[in-house]
């Protein structure tokens, strides 16, 4: 079992390779622009990191959900697919943060 350290630098990994693709899409330019998408103030994105803690589910979220709405709206399909690629990259960070949650439930547990 991973231990609680390892799982918070998972978290951080997974923060890091969604701020990164997203720019290499061209979606967002800076992590301030990634805290707005998320529905933050811009610092959040550093903030969490400062912390330790990640982007929270919520905002992840809210993310996918601005981004595949973004994504029925556009009329160039090129444009609509790269965005609606790029909800798909939020929800794949999603799913490994719930996965990462279970860990560190069964970690705390002594599981």
């Amino acid at each position: 079992m991973r231990n609680l350290n390892a799982l918070s630098e998972e978290n951080l990994r997974i923060d890091a390779e969604l701020l990164a693709s997203l720019k290499r899409l061209g979606v967002i330019q800076t992590q301030y622009d990634l805290s707005r998408l998320c529905g933050m103030n811009e610092s959040y994105y550093s903030s969490m990191r400062t912390k330790g803690y990640g982007m929270n589910l919520g905002s992840l979220v809210f993310l996918w959900g601005c981004l595949s709405h973004r994504a029925r709206e556009i009329s160039d399909p090129k444009i609509g697919a790269v965005i609606s690629h790029a909800a798909g990259l939020v929800n794949q960070a999603i799913t490994a943060k719930c996965s990462l949650r279970q860990h560190e439930i069964q970690a705390m547990r002594g599981g």
